[in-house]
């Protein structure tokens, strides 16, 4: 998980618009004046994608409760959502794995994009539950061989996606990506700038958890945002 990328979309919920901004993850608190000069973002009420459709699903609720918030980590005032507490629970990493394949199976992906590094986690039991290939997104000098790669904006700099040249066999397959985080936005869009450089059709990102905002009717870059959950500032 790469989310630094300053980075913020435009609501269609008033409610998302004023939720409490935090640091998350490492992730700056997106404004408007950093999004225009970092990643573009378009929603589209006619072709959203909410948290978990499935809303009153209970099995939602046990993921939340799974993860842990870490105050000030990895530095002060950042409030980290640490997966590696669900991952300890194999019935509720089960639960989310399958919330993710009943929404993608009969969707024809041909392929599931992991971004580094939990990315790495949860792409691949989408990908053989439903019939995909893996595809690992990652950072500089990570991988042998030939790669094509992606800058984009961190809150101070710039960092890098890479993917195998080839990952992408044939123009127009069909890409699901994954990361287990969406804050800001950016890492998903050097992503999706990626597979469509190497002329795949991304359909949609897929996020264990999202900030508040990506609640409703999201897009990056024109691709719908799915996400199980919200993120929390505390443990109760």
């Amino acid at each position: 998980m790469g989310e630094e990328a300053s980075f913020n979309a435009v609501s269609v919920m008033e409610a998302a618009t004023n939720a409490k901004p935090a640091k998350e993850n490492g992730c700056a608190p997106a404004v408007a004046e950093e999004a225009a000069e970092a990643v573009a973002a378009v929603v589209a009420p006619e072709a959203a994608a909410p948290v978990a459709a499935a809303a009153a699903d209970p099995r939602l609720q046990g993921i939340s409760d799974a993860i842990r918030v870490v105050p000030h980590f990895p530095k002060q005032g950042i409030m980290f959502n640490d997966i590696t507490t669900l991952l300890l629970r194999p019935g509720v990493f089960k639960d989310a794995v399958d919330l993710f394949v009943e929404r993608y199976r009969g969707m024809r992906i041909d392929a599931v994009a992991g971004i580094e590094a939990r990315g790495f986690i949860f792409g691949p039991a989408i990908a053989l539950a439903i019939g995909a290939k893996f595809i690992p997104l990652r950072k500089p000098r990570k991988l042998p061989g030939e790669v094509i790669s992606e800058k984009y904006v961190l809150e101070y700099g710039t960092d890098c996606l890479e993917m195998h040249v080839g990952a992408i066999e044939r123009p127009g397959e069909r890409v699901l990506i994954v990361d287990d985080l969406v804050a800001t936005g950016g890492t998903l869009c050097a992503g999706i700038r990626l597979l469509e450089r190497a002329e795949a059709d991304v359909v949609e990102c897929a996020c264990l958890i999202g900030l508040p905002k990506f609640k409703d009717f999201y897009k990056l870059n024109g691709k719908p945002v799915y996400v199980l959950v919200e993120s929390r500032e505390s443990d109760k």
